[in-house]
């Protein structure tokens, strides 16, 4: 990837090109591989742990759903699961693997995590590594999250939670976790907070106050 590319990949993922350019650049990633090698095959992530415990007969919406790993390697002990993501060709590999993992009860919908709205509150909303995309900018983080989150909260059925999973791999990562956390205490309750090793991982589950 030359320098251009680069450049122009950063200002997709921060948005600051249009909709429909985020929409094709993403598909093209998915459509040659691009996130294959990273995320295609995620077995032992401890993610799945957390799923199991707080997801039992809850509807789920998976935002920034990518190519199904979610659904179709955590434990199927959902009432229903919503995947969104901005990527339709992300979206079709998900439902192909969603079905042949025989998995039921099972949606997707294209969207921009920005301006979405479910058709029903959910009980849970996944952002599996979502949230590294929420601002455009580092110091607008405090200010974006917040926002994001607390739109999201106003979106969950009563009783309802967040989940969210960021990774610790590099010293930048880590730094941007630790302020996402941050930010999650001083505006929900946090229910429960886990750094894992293997992978490095922070995992945290929040609610409303």
């Amino acid at each position: 990837m030359n320098i251009i590319e680069r450049k122009y990949r950063a200002l997709v993922h921060r948005r600051l090109v249009p909709k429909w350019m985020q929409r094709i650049t993403w598909n093209r990633e998915y459509a040659i591989g691009q996130w294959d090698s990273r995320s295609l095959h995620t077995p032992n992530d401890p993610i799945y742990d957390v799923l199991t415990e707080y997801c039992l007969d809850r509807n789920v919406c998976d935002i920034g759903s990518g190519q199904g790993n979610t659904v179709t390697e955590m434990l199927p002990v959902y009432r229903s699961y919503t995947g969104m993501d901005v990527s339709d060709v992300a979206l079709r590999i998900a439902a192909k693997r969603a079905a042949e993992a025989g998995r039921e009860r099972v949606a997707f919908i294209q969207g921009f995590m920005h301006s979405f709205r479910p058709a029903h509150k959910p009980d849970v909303f996944l952002f599996r590594e979502t949230l590294m995309y929420v601002a455009r900018r580092r110091r607008q983080v405090n200010r974006d999250m917040t926002r994001f989150l607390q739109r999201y909260a106003g979106m969950l059925a009563p009783g309802g939670i967040m989940i969210s999973r960021l990774s610790l791999s590099s010293p930048s990562e880590a730094s941007y976790a630790a302020e996402v956390e941050s930010i999650v205490s001083q505006n929900f309750k946090i229910v429960e907070c886990r750094h894992t090793q293997e992978p490095a991982a922070q995992l945290l589950v929040f609610r409303p106050l």
